[in-house]
């Protein structure tokens, strides 16, 4: 006898997880694979102040997306105990992006910020951007954008696994 069919609420509740989570794969990877190499072209100055906008902006957009199909995937866990296992590690992988946050991209947030200021409070006019200062604005947007793919890689790999478990 074939498995039952999850009930028309769970069957959102995969759709979304899995749009969710592809959706802001692809975004976040944006920022990595289109925007930071575009900021890289310019000085030091403008690259940070751009990048600490952009940033900005996707800090206000991109944590729900990534997040919530983990609580979603969780659930679904519990909801449907014979896909269980793939679930909870779909929730697992998605909830790694946050220590991973945490620890690898903020400080870099923080130092592209603190430079960012830095250059607004020197003004235009005045060129404080000495050779290494001007490598190491451009090596910490490298750096983040690097360290930034773990987490739509870890995105793609939860959506892959949440569609795996509600098509199986």
């Amino acid at each position: 006898m074939a498995n039952p069919s999850p009930p028309p609420s769970l069957r959102v509740l995969q759709a979304t997880s899995i749009a969710l989570q592809t959706t802001a794969a692809g975004l976040s990877a944006s920022l990595s694979v289109f925007l930071i190499p575009r900021l890289m072209e310019s000085p030091p100055s403008l690259l940070a102040q751009q990048f600490t906008h952009a940033i900005s902006s996707a800090h206000r957009l991109l944590p729900l997306p990534l997040v919530l199909p983990g609580f979603l995937h969780a659930y679904l866990a519990y909801q449907i105990p014979r896909k269980a296992r793939v679930y909870v590690l779909a929730a697992f992988l998605t909830f790694t992006t946050l220590p991973w946050t945490k620890v690898a991209m903020i400080p870099l947030n923080r130092e592209m910020a603190r430079r960012s200021v830095l250059y607004k409070q020197a003004g235009v006019e005045v060129d404080i951007e000495a050779k290494e200062d001007a490598e190491n604005a451009h090596v910490l947007a490298d750096k983040w954008a690097s360290r930034n793919l773990y987490r739509p890689v870890i995105a793609l790999i939860s959506g892959c696994l949440g569609l795996y478990a509600a098509l199986s």
